[in-house]
């Protein structure tokens, strides 16, 4: 009987992944076969690329050098004698993705050649995987089950390779380190007289024809456009044309529903012409409108919208902002030999390419905003009650203006809130059960009012904003109305901007839009400003300690060192170091906040 997790539960585990570790253990498990301690051992000097330059990456297993035999997790299987005496149990193949996410991993974190990339416990392996089986069971209404372990990783590793792919199990049982292949035969059902033949015939027309080929990258073009796409290039039009290079897509379009009306936009086609794609309908129907609600790739056997073909479409999404969908067609067919369906290692592949295709599009309308020398300013106000500021506002009579946000994960933020006309306690008791905002912390108590902080989860005014690839520059709730300005690269259509402020908040409206120009700001200047907020004994205590190497790290001087040289008491450098700190972001950080507070005193 064949076990271990399909494609989707597969697919829905790993995104239900909370850290990037926890999403490294899942994969080290489900796509390279590692047992539970072994998941603990490997490092950046087991990985290494082929000699065939096929595109996958080999990882070497080590022995358990300190137990002196093989991990094997409790597992009934029969599994491998202690490696060799170089301390390696095998080798196995695992995906050129999971070698490149292992590497990223190894550069952001520091780590050394001989340092594990999970420097857990076995134990702690094993409760990563429960948790984040749980938070996937949740999020997908028990698709996933709540009680996947490790075992069950290293049996989807088998059934992805024998059941999915095709591998040879040979291969299979070497990569997995099992010491039979009886281990494998739950995986390899009987197969019938036709079945052999057509094994048999694909062996012999070698490996170009086989299994193995219908798993080859297919959409390797379309991923190529976007690393290669120069500041001119409109990833939703280059994305179509590198994807239909491979023999196996016929076309490729990008479709984009403008706001909640019902009328669309073809972003991008390839191999065939938008008239083409409106005369079958595409603007009213297809499975694109199917992926852009579900938010997941939908496969069709044939539609008109595909001109009966076998099709993909998937989502450009990034975080809770979706852009479009990609749609990819098979190619033709011949009485001779019909289009094969879309294969689960397509679907993710293609999948793949749109969730990267929908960060291209938010990355670009940041970049562009970056490097614009006038921005396109909107205001949007909104008095929805799932805008907590909104109804906190209205339920305490006070004004609350957001003074920054700061990033705590994919799904969280933490905002920083200045609040006049209400008590810590008075807002604590307004927010309490709204949706999301949770660990309300207070930072300074004032007469007239309160600086706090506040968790917020899932979606925001501000978030909203920012995942569409603006920037906010400033947001206020008052008498139960927010009201929020950002800004958009010059000539950026606002449109899908506004659009998706409304779908988070039904209320909302564009209040107005206006283009105005940036000021450059010189190096010089920046240089005046700073030095305009200290005093001389400031300067001197941030000069000394950044010669000093104070803020080096390890550090050159120490406090006291630093401070015996400027012949003044540690207490009085401190003093004035945090003072001169201070004013440092003051100048980096400030917004005008302190400035329109001052004018309302």
């Amino acid at each position: 009987m064949v076990d271990g997790l399909d494609a989707a539960e597969y697919d829905a585990l790993v995104t239900a992944a909370e850290t990037y570790r926890a999403a490294l253990v899942v994969r080290l498990g489900g796509e390279a076969g590692l047992r539970t301690g072994e998941i603990t051992r490997v490092a950046p000097r087991h990985l290494r690329e082929p000699e065939s330059g096929v595109d996958l990456a080999i990882l070497a297993v080590p022995t358990d050098d300190a137990a002196g035999a093989t991990e094997t997790d409790g597992d009934p299987e029969t599994d491998a004698a202690a490696g060799d005496r170089d301390g390696i149990d095998r080798e196995t193949a695992i995906p050129a993705s999971l070698a490149a996410e292992l590497r990223r991993y190894a550069e952001s974190a520091s780590l050394g050649e001989s340092e594990p990339f999970v420097d857990v416990s076995p134990r702690r392996v094993q409760m990563i995987v429960r948790e984040t089986a749980e938070r996937a069971a949740a999020r997908t209404d028990g698709l996933v089950a709540p009680d996947v372990t490790p075992r069950d990783l290293r049996r989807t590793f088998a059934r992805r390779l024998l059941v999915d792919r095709g591998v040879d199990a040979h291969a299979v049982r070497e990569a997995g380190g099992w010491e039979t292949l009886a281990t494998l035969d739950g995986y390899l059902g009987p197969l019938d007289g036709e079945a052999i033949a057509e094994a048999v015939a694909e062996e012999r027309a070698g490996p170009e024809d086989g299994p193995a080929a219908r798993s080859a990258p297919t959409a390797l073009g379309g991923f190529e456009a976007l690393a290669a796409g120069d500041d001119r290039a409109n990833p939703l039009a280059a994305v179509p044309e590198g994807v239909i290079e491979s023999d196996r897509w016929a076309e490729a379009w990008v479709v984009r529903r403008l706001g909640d009306r019902d009328s669309v936009e073809i972003a991008g086609a390839a191999g065939v012409d938008r008239e083409t794609l409106v005369d079958r309908g595409v603007d009213g129907d297809g499975p694109w409108r199917d992926a852009v609600a579900e938010g997941e790739p939908v496969a069709t056997e044939g539609l008109p919208a595909t001109a009966g073909q076998p099709a993909i479409a998937v989502p450009l999404r990034y975080r809770d902002v979706t852009h479009g969908a990609l749609c990819v067609v098979a190619g033709g067919e011949s009485s001779a030999s019909p289009v094969p369906p879309v294969s689960s290692v397509e679907r993710r592949e293609i999948a793949a390419l749109g969730r990267c295709l929908g960060w291209a599009v938010t990355a670009r309308r940041w970049r562009d905003l970056l490097h614009s020398d006038a921005v396109t300013e909107v205001e949007l106000h909104t008095g929805d009650e799932g805008a907590f500021l909104a109804s906190a506002s209205a339920a305490l009579g006070c004004r609350i203006e957001l003074a920054s946000t700061v990033a705590v994960d994919d799904d969280a933020s933490r905002f920083y809130l200045s609040v006049e006309g209400a008590r810590p306690q008075a807002l604590a008791d307004a927010v309490a059960g709204a949706p999301g905002v949770s660990d309300l912390r207070v930072i300074e108590t004032r007469e007239d009012g309160c600086d706090v902080s506040a968790r917020v989860e899932g979606g925001s005014a501000v978030r909203t904003l920012t995942e569409h690839g603006a920037t906010v520059r400033d947001a206020t709730a008052e008498d139960g109305r927010v009201r929020v300005v950002a800004e958009l690269p010059e000539g950026a259509d606002v449109r899908p901007v506004a659009d998706g402020f409304r779908a988070a908040f039904a209320d909302a409206r564009l209040a107005s839009k206006e283009s105005v120009p940036r000021s450059p700001r010189s190096e010089d200047s920046l240089r005046e400003g700073v030095a305009d907020r200290f005093t001389d004994r400031q300067w001197a205590a941030l000069s000394a300690a950044y010669h000093g190497g104070y803020f080096d790290w390890p550090r050159g001087s120490t406090a006291e060192e630093v401070a015996d040289a400027m012949d003044v008491s540690s207490p009085t450098f401190h003093n004035h170091l945090r003072k001169a700190q201070r004013g440092l972001l003051d100048e980096l950080f400030e917004d005008g906040r302190r400035a329109r507070r001052a004018g309302r005193e």
